[in-house]
């Protein structure tokens, strides 16, 4: 196979795996609104922070009071969705892509009073 050896092969996929296990272990998780978690009161929560590829945030609510929903920037800013991931465990991880997410909640008006957060990742 091209003068490759098959020790060279698995000396360079071993190398692979250890890189991308340490960009793995980089990534940092922020718990969304602090201490209060996942809930009212949720404008500002990101600022001062920074975030990157592959942070992972935690949204931590009451299942039967919050959910939590991937949304476009058109529908989060009216507060209506016709679609989106749709996550209820009442611990959610969710990794970050680059730009900006958008995540609400569905439950009655809690997204117009304040339970939505944009975040963007470098």
């Amino acid at each position: 196979m091209f003068g490759v050896n098959k020790a060279t092969i698995i000396v360079l996929v071993m190398m692979l795996c250890i890189l991308l296990q340490s960009n793995i272990s980089n990534a940092a998780t922020f718990p969304a609104g602090d201490d209060k978690g996942w809930g009212f009161n949720m404008n500002g929560w990101p600022n001062g922070k920074t975030f990157n590829t592959g942070d992972v945030i935690e949204f931590k609510y009451k299942v039967d009071m919050h959910n939590v929903v991937k949304v476009s920037k058109g529908e989060y800013d009216s507060c209506k969705t016709s679609g989106g991931q749709v996550y209820n465990s009442g611990d959610d991880k969710i990794p970050l892509e680059k730009g900006t997410s958008y995540f609400i909640c569905t439950i009655g008006p809690h997204c117009s009073e304040g339970v939505k957060t944009a975040i963007t990742a470098n």
